[in-house]
């Protein structure tokens, strides 16, 4: 009987053990620690506590386990395990009547086993579910501290500085990962980020390994991140977000002033914010220094396009020109060009050309067939004109209320008057922004 009993304590340390996360339930040597049956009792009941949890009798398991610390107060596997239950609860209201138990055990069992690193583990993150970031940080301190090897904690530990945006521990925090992982080039983006929020534009110009491709992405983030702010305040702070961005941008012309985005970029932003004179500025600043073809197109096409929103017409045609002049098959600047030239009514022939090079690259776009029609109404081939905006429509991937009216137009030309009715009907369902669509339709009839 004495040999049974024997082997089913020995079974039942070792199963604890294995249960524990790896961590060693504590020698009878420790101060807490009441007689040998005690200890016996507490590591029966922890191990039923166990198997009730694992198979689903939650409410046995808790009883159990309960029970077994009563026995043994100074156990940390039942410490651990027991705050573990009372985490994982489904139901918030338990969860949260119970949280500051479970918080309670969890430091017990740091405090009695302080180098195991799944129970400082679950304080931290007990911490964080009470959205209390301070204390998370100053346990993940502890835990890489003492378990250098764990970089999961690292970049957890980065994640929470930068959650309090302090960028300066985050950094030091990023770099000791890239150094245990060998991954300071996969970490250059993070670091750059860090540096920039902190002011220090130079570090951070060092850090870009692309600074074209991350000043356009920055760009893009910030004005999204205005565009879809609720409050004044939020507004502010992304505009805040927005000058440092720009501030990059400066950085980066003073070490590579050729390079074209931080022109192009900044001058779309303050035209973006109704700074008209800064953006034509920083663009004729660009167009100084920018040397290559590509670039100098890129800030010609840009600026006529600021032109055409601002109707200064002369200027818009002067600038799409040099911009075919540097980049010749620029096809989006050939539609455009030719489709204004349209409306115009000016240099049809000239347009026709253009559109027609749109069209050899790209013959079922239906944008381009659109303005390939318009310029044939506009030169009277109405039944030419016919035939391409059929096609277009054949391949028109969206709801195109300007498409719909030209069609309708081209249709009432050829004589087919209800299915231009029909058609300029369909384009004001699709909310056209045409200022004759509603009495083209109680008129029955094109109107200019």
């Amino acid at each position: 009987m004495k040999r049974d009993i024997l082997r089913f304590t020995l079974i039942a340390a070792v199963m604890t053990a294995l249960l524990s996360c790896g961590s060693l339930r504590h020698a009878p040597q420790d101060p807490l620690s009441k007689s040998e049956t005690d200890r016996f009792a507490a590591n029966h009941l922890y191990m039923e506590g166990v198997r009730m949890y694992s198979e689903g009798r939650y409410d046995a398991a808790l009883d159990l386990m309960s029970q077994s610390l009563d026995y043994d107060s100074a156990s940390a596997a039942t410490c651990y395990h027991l705050a573990q239950f009372y985490l994982s609860m489904s139901d918030r209201a338990v969860v949260a009547k119970y949280g500051p138990l479970a918080r309670t055990l969890m430091q017990r069992a740091v405090r009695l086993d302080p180098d195991n690193y799944w129970y400082r583990r679950l304080l931290a993150m007990s911490y964080l579910r009470r959205n209390n970031p301070k204390e998370a940080i100053k346990e993940y301190e502890e835990i890489v501290r003492r378990f250098p090897s764990r970089t999961d904690a690292l970049m957890t530990l980065a994640g929470l500085y930068n959650d309090i945006n302090d960028f300066e521990n985050e950094l030091r925090v990023l770099k000791r990962y890239g150094r245990l992982e060998d991954m300071d080039d996969e970490l250059k983006f993070q670091r750059f980020l860090c540096y920039l929020q902190m002011g220090q534009m130079d570090s951070a110009y060092y850090e870009a390994d692309n600074p074209s491709e991350v000043i356009e992405l920055l760009m893009k983030t910030s004005r999204d991140m205005i565009e879809h702010a609720e409050t004044p305040m939020e507004r502010a702070q992304c505009r805040s977000t927005l000058d440092i961005v720009m501030n990059f941008c400066d950085v980066v012309s003073k070490y590579e002033p050729e390079l074209m985005a931080p022109y192009s970029q900044k001058s779309v932003v303050y035209f973006w914010l109704g700074e008209t004179d800064k953006s034509l500025d920083i663009l004729a600043k660009g167009l100084s220094n920018v040397k290559t073809d590509k670039g100098k197109a890129t800030l010609y096409n840009i600026r006529g396009d600021f032109y055409h929103t601002l109707r200064d017409k002369n200027r818009m045609y002067a600038d799409y020109d040099s911009t075919l002049m540097y980049d010749p098959d620029n096809i989006a600047v050939l539609n455009n060009y030719a489709y204004y030239l349209s409306l115009d009514n000016r240099d049809l022939e000239r347009a026709l050309s253009m559109s027609g090079r749109t069209l050899e690259a790209e013959p079922l776009n239906a944008t381009y067939l659109d303005t390939y029609a318009w310029i044939l109404f506009r030169m009277k081939r109405y039944k030419e004109a016919l035939g391409y905006m059929e096609k277009a429509l054949r391949y028109l991937d969206s709801d195109n209320p300007e498409i719909y009216e030209h069609y309708g137009d081209v249709l009432y030309m050829c004589g087919e008057k209800e299915k231009a009715v029909d058609s300029w009907h369909k384009a004001l369902q699709y909310h056209s922004e045409s200022t004759t669509i509603e009495q083209k339709i109680k008129q029955q009839k094109y109107l200019e």
